[in-house]
């Protein structure tokens, strides 16, 4: 799932890249500067998730494994 996640970061990076750190040209209608908004959230939301698993989930997970193994 690390693979996963790492994969997702890179994907968010080239959205970043492509659309100017989110920041819509000039000309831009509402509908573009609220896919911009939205892509930012997602940004945001993804890296919460992925902290969520990588720093929390997957710690407790291989400790409670650990834990069951030994028990055998």
């Amino acid at each position: 799932m690390e693979q996963e996640h790492d994969h997702a970061g890179d994907c968010l990076l080239r959205l970043r890249e492509h659309s100017n750190d989110f920041t819509p040209p000039d000309w831009a209608c509402n509908t573009f500067r609220a896919l911009y908004d939205a892509l930012r959230e997602l940004e945001i939301d993804l890296h919460q998730h992925i902290h969520k698993e990588n720093n929390i989930l997957f710690p407790r997970a291989m400790a409670l494994e650990a834990s069951m193994l030994d028990r055998v």
